[in-house]
Order: C-alpha cells, then sequence, then structure tokens
C-alpha cells in the first residue's frame, strides 16, 4: 500500500472549489485525485435536464466576471475559449405598493414607470451614480486587489483601509441616505433579498452585490450556470486529476498530529498526506474528523460562524402565461417590512420574487416555453431535520399559486423542487444552509484555508460564504496555493 507522503492529493467534493483546488494541484504536477459523493461534478454550479428544460442545481447568475475570468487564468484555460457568457439585459423589475415598476440595470438607463415616473427615474439615476461613485472604488480594489490573493487581513486593511469609513453600519441606512425616496429604497433594497436578511440586519457591504450589477453586469453562462463546472471538469483528464463519481467520504484518518487518509463508505482507505475539503466546514469539524483531532481553530469557527438562510427552491417548466421582460422579478413592500420575505407565511404570501432564466437563454427550455425560479423561505426551525414534507408541500402550494396570481394563465409543465433536507442530503449543504456561512460574516469567523491539522486544508462555502461562483473558485485555489507553500512535496 503507498504510504501518504507517495499517495496523490485527495480533494474532497468536486464543485466548484474542488475542481479549482484539482486544477491548481495538478498545473504544479501534483496527482490528485478527486472525490464526489453524487453522480455527476458540479456541486451548487451545475445544470440538470428534466423534461427538455435545464435547470440549474444552485447558482442562478454570474456576477463579476472578471474575477471569474481571473480565477480561469490562473488555472491555465483561456475564459474566452471555454466559456461564453451573455450579458443580462434586463435585470431587475421591482413591482411597488403604489403600481410603480422600478426597472434596474445601470445609473444611465434605469428607470420608473407609474406614478412621478419622471421625477423618480431621475431620483434614481442620479442615487445609482452618486452610489457607484462612492463604492465603485471598493468593488474594484476587492476584485483586482484582495479577492485573488491569499487571504490577508493586514492586505485587506492595505488595499481597503482608505474606505473603512464608508463601510460600517447597515444596508438600510445605507440605501436611505443615496435614495430618499421611500419607493426606490424599497426597490434597491429588493436586490438584496438572495442574502435571505432584511436591510437593517445586512451590514452595509453587502450593497457590493449591487455594486457588481452597476459596475459590471449579471451575466448567464451559455448553456445555464453548469457550463462554469463543465469547463473546468473537461480539463480534469488533460492534467492527470482522477475524478471518481459516487466516492462519499465516511472520515479522514489521522495520526500524530497529521492527515492520514481517507475512508469511503463501504470501508475502502486511500492513503493520503495530504488532503483538501471542500464540504462544509462545520461537517468536517463534527462528523469528518475524530473529535480529539478537530484543530482549535476549526472547532472555533464551527461554533462561532453563523449559517446562512434556508429555502425550498421551486423550478418550474411553464408555458401559457405571458412572460416578463426582466431576468428577476420582485413584489416587495417597503424597505422596512422585506424581511417578511424571509420568513415561512401561513398562507399565500403577498409579496414574491422569482428569476425567469429563459429571459436571457430561450434555448434552455423547449421552444416557446419558459423558465422560473424561485425560493420559498424556511424558518422557525433549528435544524434541518425538523422541516418536513408536509411543509414544503404546503410552501409550494402557496407560492404557486402566488405566482398563478401574478402570471394568468401560467401552465406547469414540469417542476423539480428541494427542500433543506434535500439540500443536506443531495447537495451537501450542512443542515441545508443554501450559502454555507451566512452573507456578511466577519472574515475572522470564517474557517480558515489552513487548519492547524498538518496536510489537512479547507475551501468552498466553510471559508466564504458560497452565493458567488467566482469566489468559490477562488477559495479552492488559495487552499491549493496554501498547500503548495507550506507543504510541497
Amino acid at each position: 500500500m503507498p504510504t501518504p507522503a507517495s499517495s496523490p492529493v485527495v480533494v474532497i467534493g468536486a464543485g466548484l472549489a474542488g475542481l479549482a483546488a484539482s486544477l491548481r494541484l495538478a498545473r504544479d504536477g501534483h496527482p490528485v485525485t478527486l472525490l464526489e459523493a453524487g453522480a455527476a461534478p458540479g456541486g451548487c454550479c451545475a445544470s440538470v435536464e428534466v423534461d427538455g428544460f435545464r435547470f440549474n442545481t444552485g447558482a442562478v447568475y454570474m456576477a463579476a466576471p472578471s474575477l471569474l475570468r481571473a480565477g480561469f487564468q490562473r488555472l491555465g484555460l483561456d475564459p474566452e475559449r471555454e466559456l461564453t457568457l451573455l450579458p443580462v439585459q434586463r435585470p431587475h423589475e421591482t413591482h411597488l405598493q403604489d403600481g410603480a415598476v422600478v426597472h434596474l440595470a445601470d445609473a444611465r438607463t434605469s428607470r420608473v414607470e407609474g406614478p412621478r415616473a419622471a421625477e423618480r427615474t431621475a431620483m434614481l439615476r442620479d442615487g445609482l451614480a452618486a452610489l457607484q461613485r462612492h463604492w465603485g472604488p471598493v468593488y474594484r480594489t476587492l476584485v483586482a486587489e484582495v479577492l485573488p490573493h491569499p487571504p490577508s487581513p493586514w492586505r485587506a486593511l492595505w488595499r481597503l483601509g482608505r474606505y473603512l469609513p464608508r463601510m460600517g453600519g447597515h444596508a438600510d441606512a445605507l440605501i436611505a441616505r443615496f435614495f430618499p425616496d421611500a419607493g426606490l429604497q424599497a426597490a434597491v433594497a429588493s436586490t438584496l433579498l438572495y442574502t435571505g436578511l432584511p436591510p437593517e440586519r445586512l451590514p452595509a457591504t453587502q450593497i457590493i452585490g449591487l455594486i457588481a450589477l452597476l459596475e459590471e453586469g449579471f451575466h448567464l453562462p451559455r448553456g445555464g450556470m453548469g457550463a462554469v463546472s463543465a469547463a473546468l471538469a473537461r480539463r480534469l483528464g488533460q492534467v492527470g486529476v482522477t475524478l471518481r463519481l459516487g466516492a462519499r467520504v465516511e472520515h479522514i484518518e489521522t495520526a500524530d498530529g497529521a492527515v492520514r487518509g481517507v475512508v469511503l463508505a463501504g470501508g475502502e482507505r486511500l492513503a493520503a498526506g495530504r488532503v483538501v475539503a471542500t464540504c462544509s466546514g462545520f461537517e468536517l469539524a463534527r462528523r469528518l474528523l475524530p473529535a480529539a483531532a478537530v484543530p482549535r481553530r476549526v472547532a472555533r469557527a464551527a461554533r462561532r460562524a453563523p449559517l446562512s438562510h434556508r429555502a425550498v427552491s421551486i423550478q418550474l417548466g411553464c408555458s401559457g402565461a405571458v412572460m416578463p421582460s426582466s431576468f428577476v422579478v420582485n413584489h416587495v413592500p417597503d424597505m422596512a417590512h422585506q424581511g417578511l420575505l424571509h420568513q415561512a407565511q401561513p398562507d399565500v404570501p403577498r409579496w414574491l420574487a422569482y428569476t425567469v432564466l429563459t429571459q436571457v437563454q430561450p434555448d434552455l427550455a423547449p421552444a416557446g416555453k419558459s423558465i422560473i425560479e424561485l425560493y420559498a423561505p424556511v424558518s422557525g426551525i433549528a435544524h434541518a431535520s425538523e422541516w418536513t414534507p408536509a411543509m414544503t408541500r404546503r410552501a409550494v402550494d402557496f407560492h404557486m399559486e402566488a405566482l398563478r396570481r401574478r402570471l394568468p394563465g401560467l401552465q406547469i409543465e414540469t417542476s423539480r423542487v428541494l427542500d433543506p433536507n434535500d439540500f443536506a442530503r443531495q447537495r451537501h449543504l450542512y443542515e441545508g444552509a443554501l450559502y454555507g456561512v451566512a452573507p456578511g460574516t466577519a472574515p475572522d469567523r470564517l474557517f480558515p484555508h489552513r487548519t492547524g491539522l498538518r496536510g489537512l486544508y479547507l475551501a468552498g462555502q466553510s471559508t466564504f460564504p458560497g452565493y458567488g461562483a467566482p469566489t468559490a473558485i477562488w477559495s479552492g485555489i488559495h487552499a491549493a496555493e496554501a498547500m503548495l507553500r507550506h507543504e510541497p512535496a
């Protein structure tokens, strides 16, 4: 049997972080075995065909394309050859209580329809332009000078220190500062619904999601989000990475303060002196490592890092209704009450947010049909196991009825539903939390790439909130490069 020192590096999980870590290590000549519990690579950034409709398995769109391209280049890939990114021309359409509709795209073309349209359009464009002037430098510094480099609080402080005075507080106060009109506040705040937190609880720094739209726009890879992971997976064989599907890791073996191997379901043991785990850091601390071997810094992060929100994913292949012209469609209350969209409702919800993927790529569905994706909030539970199938059916029924009221004539051709237990079992998300660590979590509360256990490194949702494909790729790159620096052989 090979010794750990002579064995391939083992990477656990073939999502974006695991694919990136594997390619980065292989590029330096290291033999790599990539283990994936599921039937295909891609994790939460893949695509699946159901009755002729191509659905996403998690990620819905691409923000920060410059960061994605830089990640591909770091892996030795030509992003222009490997991937076609289609710009989302009409990203956001938000319906307000007074009947107005706010179309958000960029500071020059965003507009308002309905009451006081001309006045509000001018206010909207002025506010977006001022917000972009104020926060654009933060965004550009972050994607060009911070995220592509190994995590370092000193580097972040050095590069972003001049902007610290504007980065405190919460998102609601920041939005109110730039948009005095209550309706515009509601529309701008609705662009942050994906975080799972209401504006009054969301750190102001999370406005960076809107700045990404203003600076670079949103994009959808041709063929769906799975095209990103497919581009990385195509390269595995070319660089000698061994991909094993259906290989679920039961636990990681350790001895004398170092990794010694991994044991798969069924009992197979793989010797390994170096492991990159891209599964949840919570799962690593609580199941995959012997209790006595869990490094102090990993145990501390497992106690302190807050989980993101949970939801029921509802994906619909549909026809019959006249579809909106925008990619993301929101029907929202005023900013102070948008927390309602993050709470499970006892009846058909009045407020609704959904995405029309075929607005950008009609060929994701059969001719003349559409794909709609929406998330029903999950709340009031401490563990994913407390969420029952009956709760899922009720949430789906309520949200389908709310959607039909917004889109008369809607006919459902096929559907795909995932609840927190499905996310935990099928997507391997700890406790079904969509992003792993919650957005806005302070860097010192995240899991470290270097665990403190010799040979063991972390990447993926454990080391950065997993709500962006580019950051997931960079997380894998950073874990691999940390290994190359500290344990090159």
